[in-house]
């Protein structure tokens, strides 16, 4: 009999226990909507709101301070008739081997014209407001158009200059698509072709549109990047162009001259931009091309180059040279103003 009480007083306590521990549900995780982007190669257009104030065509935007850079994300590059991998490499900073990481599939050799490949950003220069100087730049967008082709898509062509008294380098624009009541459509960006801009010149930027919107009505644009020239580094200003002329064919235009080195080392990679214009001055398209890998002290080489702007009837041009040290690690000082 005591046994029987025992165990059915421990039951009893078990049960008192039981009923105290109460078993608490598991926090749930809260699902946090995550929106995934697919990326583009090309030209691709982002939603934007309208603009408060819009830069209308031909009119010179001011470029903000020197603190606005470009964005540190890939560039898609279209190419474009005369480019070459070498030549892209040389025109944006980077290698060729950088190039081919980043488009595994591209072939060097047959390149296509259109085609979009992958560059990496570019480097960040020194900004001038590190030293404790905050000077805006002075850079004006001074041209541009669009083009429509024979296939529908949309060329936009245009042109920025150095208004200021200090060379310029890595000038970026932002190029939007505006209906005819105003609405934006979309906008892509662009490198300027030159990467340096001496005070007085220009440099000149294109985007293909593969697709534009139906009710495009104008183009806008204007300065998003940039920055004063602090140092040359390896970039070479002292190859000069020479007798250069220009031959108007139905197809396009020929530019034949010679390039020389005026300076007191030898100079490698060396480029021509040329940036071609029809009666009013607008920009009627540009090209790049390499046409000497090395080129020694006082030496003279003839180029040529055949274009076809895209952009109509072409009757003048603006030749800019650009080249590199061939010392290794050497620092070339600035130019005098």
């Amino acid at each position: 009999m005591r046994r029987t009480y025992l165990i059915f007083l421990t039951l009893s306590l078990l049960g008192m226990v039981a009923c105290q521990t109460a078993v608490l549900p598991e926090d749930v995780p809260t699902e946090t909507a995550v929106f995934t982007v697919e990326p583009q190669i090309g030209v691709s257009f982002v939603t934007r709101a309208v603009p408060t104030t819009a830069v209308l065509q031909t009119t010179p935007t001011p470029l903000p301070t020197a603190t606005a850079t470009p964005t540190a994300t890939p560039v898609v590059y279209k190419i474009a008739s005369g480019d070459t991998v070498l030549g892209v490499a040389i025109q944006r900073g980077t290698t060729v081997e950088e190039i081919l990481t980043l488009n595994p599939g591209i072939v060097p050799e047959n390149l296509q014209i259109g085609q979009s490949i992958i560059l990496p950003p570019p480097a960040t220069a020194i900004a001038l407001a590190a030293q404790g100087t905050r000077v805006p730049l002075q850079v004006a967008v001074t041209k541009i158009n669009a083009y429509k082709t024979p296939i529908g898509s949309l060329w936009l062509l245009g042109e920025v200059t150095n208004e200021g008294s200090d060379p310029v380098e890595n000038i970026q624009v932002e190029i939007g698509l505006l209906a005819a009541d105003g609405r934006s459509l979309g906008s892509a960006t662009a490198w300027v072709a030159t990467s340096i801009i001496l005070p007085g010149e220009r440099g000149p930027f294109a985007v293909l549109v593969d697709e534009p919107p139906a009710d495009f009505a104008q183009p806008v644009v204007s300065v998003v990047g940039g920055q004063h020239l602090v140092e040359l580094g390896t970039r070479y200003l002292d190859v000069a162009l020479l007798d250069s002329e220009i031959e108007l064919k139905s197809s396009g235009a020929v530019l034949s001259g010679l390039v020389r080195n005026d300076g007191a080392e030898v100079a490698s990679n060396v480029q021509i931009i040329a940036t071609f214009y029809d009666e009013q001055g607008n920009v009627t398209g540009f090209q790049q091309q390499v046409v000497a890998e090395r080129l020694e002290v006082g030496e003279e080489r003839p180029f040529l180059l055949e274009s076809t702007p895209p952009g109509g009837e072409t009757v003048n041009y603006a030749l800019y040279i650009e080249a590199r040290s061939d010392l290794a690690g050497a620092t070339v000082p600035l130019p005098k103003q």
